[in-house]
């Protein structure tokens, strides 16, 4: 019986080990996403294209080589969401976080 408690808790610790690193993962994400935002606005600013796909690209390609074909589908997602915050910006400086 002892066993079963002792397994319980070990995964207990686990399930909130992987929270724990959920929200690190969502913080780096939303920090990611405010730093493109950032930086499209820097480009703007310049009068310089906001989007450079060949950073992109490099993008998609470090993803992939590192975590194979769902990394590159992450990878769009985080590219996605640094769009979604462009366009919102683009929209409104002062609005927040875009929930599209």
């Amino acid at each position: 019986m002892n066993g079963v408690r002792a397994g319980d808790e070990r995964i207990v610790k686990q399930h909130a080990h992987i929270e724990e690193m959920d929200r690190s993962l969502i913080d780096l994400i939303l920090r990611r996403t405010e730093a493109a935002a950032e930086l499209a606005s820097l480009c703007r600013d310049l009068g310089a294209p906001g989007v450079d796909l060949s950073r992109e690209n490099a993008v998609l390609r470090l993803y992939h080589s590192a975590l194979g074909r769902s990394g590159t589908s992450l990878a769009l997602l985080l590219l996605g969401l640094g769009e979604t915050r462009k366009r919102a910006a683009a929209r409104d400086p002062a609005a927040g976080p875009a929930d599209e």
